[in-house]
């Protein structure tokens, strides 16, 4: 949110259906998010325009309020907007780091963090805040001024909010479910899930896999292991990485030959 701004919330919403759209946006108004709101629209009514990383990203670059509410068309608020200031308030004095929220997520096995009602059937976790590592769609809050964002490898209308908790905890950030009640009129979308499941696995497989780095001025191994971390940067075990990486350098040298001589010089030439 910019300095000068007055808008409290950014209500986004992907739109396939203006008449389901417009009973959403009524009972947030009926609730009190009217004055210090905006409300912003991805049109998908004609048809599969833009999916939701793609509307997500847009309602991130383009919105104005210091928190960004993405909020599906079939949702119904019943809190207020009081209750969700105080309920953001109350998350920020337990922990300034946060990043993002919602009504519903997970921690762990068979740990599922609830307050909600779905299709009539009512959740509560008690003792809310709670970290999650995982948030589920139908409602996600952002705190503008962590500059979320949402990754560019991946498409559809599935783990977008999964993403965003591990993007959130990459840049050292948490994320929450908080009590703050909604009627979500569906359990969502589920038919096609499973085939986005295994592009998201290896898509953060590879993300995420133990890699050789160098920088200008030194070089290391990076891995998600503390031990594998203290233990490949060894002096010992490192010099056998180191000559690893050699050997491929040379494999790349026989391969290519003089051209890849010349792309090496002509890079590190530029530079001079």
């Amino acid at each position: 949110m910019s300095p000068s701004s007055t808008i409290y919330f950014s209500i986004c919403t992907l739109v396939t259906t203006k008449q389901e759209y417009n009973e959403m946006q009524q009972s947030f108004l009926n609730c009190g998010f009217k004055d210090d709101c905006e409300y912003l629209i991805v049109d998908n009514s004609q048809g599969n325009v833009h999916d939701a990383y793609s509307a997500i990203r847009y309602f991130l670059n383009t919105a104005k309020g210091k928190y960004v509410i993405i909020v599906h068309q079939d949702v119904r608020c019943v809190d207020t907007a009081k209750h969700l200031k105080n309920c953001l308030l109350t998350l920020t004095q337990k922990d300034d780091k946060w990043a993002i929220c919602g009504n519903a997520g997970a921690k762990g096995y068979h740990q599922e963090i609830m307050y909600i009602n779905t299709s009539g059937r009512i959740e509560k976790t008690e003792n809310l805040p709670c970290q999650v590592n995982s948030l589920d769609e139908n409602l996600l809050i952002i705190d503008a001024e962590k500059r979320l964002t949402i990754s560019g490898y991946f498409g559809g209308f599935h783990f977008y909010g999964t993403d965003l908790c591990i993007i959130a905890d990459i840049l050292g950030y948490s994320s929450y479910v908080i009590p703050f009640m909604v009627n979500h009129l569906s359990r969502g979308n589920l038919k096609d899930m499973e085939k986005y499941r295994k592009p998201f696995i290896d898509a953060y497989a590879k993300k995420l896999k133990s890699r050789y780095i160098q920088t200008t001025c030194t070089k290391f191994y990076l891995s998600n292991s503390s031990f594998k971390n203290k233990l490949y940067n060894s002096p010992f075990v490192f010099f056998f990485i180191k000559a690893w990486q050699r050997l491929k350098y040379n494999k790349e040298l026989v391969k290519k030959g003089n051209l890849y001589n010349k792309e090496v010089r002509f890079e590190k030439d530029k530079t001079l």
